[in-house]
């Protein structure tokens, strides 16, 4: 049974992927063509997951809001890894004073709620950041963000490593050889927990994507004209009554698409026994 849910896993999050890279050249539409004559129409053979407001396929509209919630998974989780990596090889490699200091600011971080800290960080940066251009400064502002909540645990896993590695012969063989602490940190040291911090690192991809999606629904994340789930389930939320394809195929793949990362995660970790 478990073969057969991580072979579905891996199957649609190959084809969603395929899709929403390729689906303006395998005729599915750009998802921003309007069409007042088909507009609110159900699911069918011509308009598979139906039409919006605008009578645009929601199909489209689907695979172009996936674009941004994925994008803003993998760019969350890039990020959080460098932000986590650094700050906790610092504070391993350190010990002492900077190792106390960087840890005990680390524990009033990880106290604030991640959802108040994500929002008040949305809007502030919609505000700091100097870019004209809309749709850049909200996807900056959703990276930024949410990166800055999810970096802290792997932080702590990173430190915990480093001063592991750090006493490791091999380790001490290259300072005795006169190796710069970056060197040892990038050549030595991250090899040897690489694959513990990417299990870590891809296990945030999912909760990465929600907090999109949710962040966007409550409007501080992705503005109309552009599109990501979060906003498409908000747009289905408004007419859940009338016309419930709107909310129900957006969310559908939202959660299709959640939970196939944690069937492939957890076969990772199972494997790699972590």
């Amino acid at each position: 049974m478990k073969k057969l849910l991580l072979i579905f896993a891996v199957s649609f999050l190959s084809v969603l992927a395929v899709l929403t890279i390729f689906y303006p050249w395998l005729g599915f539409g750009t998802g921003l063509e309007q069409n007042v004559d088909n507009i609110l129409l159900p699911a069918g053979k011509s308009h598979l997951f139906g039409t919006d407001t605008l009578g645009r396929e929601l199909l489209s509209r689907v695979l172009l809001g996936g674009r941004i919630s994925l994008l803003v998974g993998l760019l969350c989780s890039l990020l959080s890894f460098i932000f986590g990596f650094i700050y906790g090889a610092i504070a391993g490699w350190f010990e002492g004073v900077t190792d106390r200091v960087l840890m005990r600011f680390l524990d009033i971080l990880m106290a604030i709620p991640s959802f108040i800290l994500v929002s008040i960080l949305c809007m502030s940066l919609q505000v700091i950041l100097p870019f004209e251009d809309i749709f850049l400064k909200s996807l900056a502002t959703l990276c930024l963000g949410i990166s800055a909540t999810h970096w802290m645990s792997l932080a702590r896993v990173t430190r915990g490593m480093v001063l592991e590695i750090k006493r490791k012969p091999f380790v001490e063989a290259a300072m005795a050889l006169g190796g710069t602490r970056t060197h040892i940190l990038l050549r030595h040291v991250l090899p040897n927990m690489l694959g513990t911090l990417l299990i870590l690192v891809a296990l945030q991809i999912p909760t990465n994507i929600l907090y999109e999606s949710f962040m966007s629904f409550i409007g501080l994340g992705i503005h109309p004209p552009y599109t990501s789930w979060g906003i498409l389930v908000r747009e289905g939320w408004k007419t859940l009554s009338s016309f419930p394809h709107l909310i129900l195929y957006p969310s559908l793949i939202l959660f299709l698409t959640v939970w196939s990362f944690h069937i492939i995660l957890d076969a990772l970790k199972s494997k790699f026994r972590l």
